[in-house]
């Protein structure tokens, strides 16, 4: 078996704050073993696609026969991956949710509309921890600490009062084929979510076309049946340190994970990319890592951001609502516990 990568909450060179989030989180779960299968037989094998997905790294691996098919229906994925871009991704000017938070409303596609309806279903299961409005914070936050000598504790108290007044689910309305802001300054981001839809729809793409072992890494990770041999797919969680590392066995199953140390604004790492909707600071007080397993990896990435927001005590309520689904816990302190 191949060992699992570190996760750095270091910032590599070349990537902004934003980039990082989705390489780090990329590498927080890593699928143990795809390469060291290739010896169970030369043919099928397993034929693998990497690149950049919503600024961060992606990765495909199918298994199967035919090379010339597998790298056909490969492209056909990346296709849609990127028309997918088109209409979450904030990097990109001119996609679907640059263009609702630029002008408070936009012609929303089924895509952005399922996103946004899922997002206040986690919201309410949640009590509002999980919250996609919180965009505001993430421009205070990236703003101030840009500033030379900035404040180590974080923008001034009445500055993120003010964000927090533009941090509210319930004011994002999706009706007549439109989504909504109700109100002026309001913005959301969505990377808190959409890297487990753009999973979801390859993943049920590469189902319908017939392939039974595949292991999908679009900023969440979805497995397609078990690996060749029958085995589960393993897949490493590092901690925060990187120092600790608990194995998920995964078939036909999904896996989000999160943490504060995906992007941190300063050096301590206290503030992060996170935030707690009510308080406008940076959540996770007492949990470093949350790694939550679903049938669908929309709802274990939504999932996994609202408990490190809401805690391990409420956990619990949080996934009932969602039946199946599981998490693993690590605590500050390396300790963990599975719910």
């Amino acid at each position: 078996m191949a060992l699992v990568e570190t996760l750095a909450p270091t910032r590599p060179t070349g990537f902004s704050r934003r980039q990082v989030f989705k390489v780090l989180a990329a590498t927080a779960a890593v699928p143990v073993g795809i390469a060291g299968m290739r010896w169970l037989s030369p043919e099928p094998t397993f034929h693998e696609w990497n690149g950049v997905v919503m600024g961060g790294l992606g990765s495909l691996a199918l298994y199967h026969s035919d090379a010339g098919f597998a790298q056909a229906t490969i492209a056909r994925m990346i296709t849609e991956v990127r028309r997918l871009e088109g209409v979450f991704s904030l990097f990109e000017p001119g996609s679907e949710i640059s263009r609702l938070n630029a002008d408070g409303a936009v012609a929303a596609s089924r895509d952005l509309r399922a996103v946004l309806d899922l997002s206040r279903a986690v919201s309410e299961a949640s009590g509002g921890a999980f919250d996609v409005t919180v965009q505001a914070l993430w421009r205070l936050y990236e703003t101030h600490f840009a500033e030379p000598g900035a404040n180590p504790a974080g923008p001034p108290a009445e500055a993120i009062r003010a964000a927090v007044r533009l941090v509210d689910y319930t004011a994002v309305e999706t009706a007549g084929g439109r989504a909504r802001l109700g109100r002026t300054g309001m913005s959301v981001t969505l990377n808190a979510i959409a890297q487990g839809y753009i999973t979801d729809r390859v993943g049920d793409l590469l189902r319908n076309e017939g392939f039974d072992h595949v292991v999908v890494r679009l900023g969440e990770t979805r497995v397609l049946g078990a690996r060749p041999d029958g085995e589960p797919w393993l897949v490493g969680v590092r901690d925060v340190t990187g120092t600790a590392s608990r194995n998920v066995a995964l078939i036909d199953r999904s896996l989000s994970v999160s943490g504060g140390y995906g992007t941190v604004f300063e050096a301590s790492g206290q503030a992060n990319h996170i935030f707690d909707p009510d308080t406008g600071r940076s959540a996770g007080d007492g949990v470093t890592t949350v790694a939550v397993t679903a049938d669908r990896a929309a709802i274990a990435d939504g999932l996994s951001t609202a408990i490190v927001v809401a805690g391990e005590a409420r956990a619990p309520a949080i996934l009932a609502a969602w039946p199946g689904t599981e998490a693993l816990v690590i605590r500050g302190d390396g300790t963990s516990a599975a719910l």
